[in-house]
């Protein structure tokens, strides 16, 4: 490099997605030339990568509401709770049922003739003055209505929840599940880092934590991609497959940084100096 002359970094977060799989030119540039920790970009990543999972939520959704929900939902009558009291004008016990197969979904007696859902399979029981549910196979949970004053519901009420549910379903999911897997990537990268730092020393280069957790969003890069693809596309992989996909791809990083010595400018800020020799080992 000639005196006085600043080496620019060649590639930008946009790069990465691509040459992430492949480039070790990438993750030379990232290794030595970058600033930051590159959380920003994976911000960004995430983003993109969650519109088309939430899409196919979306659509999943809108299928069921569609063909699913309305021959259960349109079975409930007209249920009305005055005072805590439950009262229908059907005859009872009144079941609903799942069409495909006759199993009973919910079950309907403000008689007393059921009491419990211990000799059915029905999800839930609703009484005179309570709603029982089932949890799992050996427990239940009750709820008291004797606080309701007034209340009533059918199976128009419930589809038009499920329809406005729909409208709103990419608001209420997507700022959530974006951030939950902010944070968990967050800390997975931390965790990578600390792991690239048995990587450089077995490569012999003294990284920076800083320029370690840059590499590792760049290593989580390609299994943030291919997990969404296959999410997609209705195929699971094992985590511990991910895990060291990514761990290969953070040493294949710290060993392409370890092959080309780093301009001056950088040394602070990617490179822990030590002594004047400490770079013996590259070429």
């Amino acid at each position: 490099m000639e005196p006085g002359k600043k080496i620019m970094k060649k590639f930008s977060i946009f790069h990465i997605p691509f040459m992430s799989f492949f480039s070790k030119e990438l993750y030379q540039d990232v290794g030595l030339y970058w600033k930051g920790v590159n959380f920003g970009y994976l911000l960004l990543l995430l983003a993109v990568c969650w519109i088309p999972a939430i899409i196919k939520i979306h659509a999943v959704y809108s299928g069921f509401v569609r063909e699913e929900a309305p021959p259960v939902v349109l079975q409930v009558p007209e249920i009305t709770i005055t005072d805590g009291q439950v009262s229908i004008t059907e005859y009872q016990p009144y079941y609903i049922s799942d069409p495909e197969n006759d199993d009973v979904l919910a079950i309907i007696d403000t008689t007393g003739t059921i009491k419990s859902l211990e000799d059915s399979n029905s999800f839930c029981l609703l009484t005179k003055n309570s709603l029982i549910t089932r949890k799992n196979k050996f427990e239940t949970q009750t709820y008291d209505l004797s606080q309701v004053k007034h209340f009533v519901l059918d199976g128009d009420r419930i589809m038009n929840w499920l329809q406005t549910a729909k409208k709103f379903l990419f608001i209420a999911i997507y700022p959530f599940a974006l951030l939950g897997s902010y944070v968990y990537r967050i800390v997975q990268t931390l965790i990578y880092a600390a792991i690239g730092l048995l990587f450089a020393s077995f490569c012999k280069v003294v990284l920076s934590y800083n320029t370690l957790l840059r590499l590792a969003t760049v290593a989580v890069t390609p299994c943030i991609i291919v997990g969404t693809v296959f999410d997609l596309a209705g195929v699971s992989l094992p985590a511990l497959l991910y895990l060291l996909a990514a761990l290969g791809y953070l040493f294949f990083g710290v060993k392409a940084v370890s092959q080309i010595p780093p301009a001056e400018e950088y040394l602070q800020d990617s490179i822990e100096t030590e002594s004047p020799d400490q770079y013996h080992n590259w070429p």
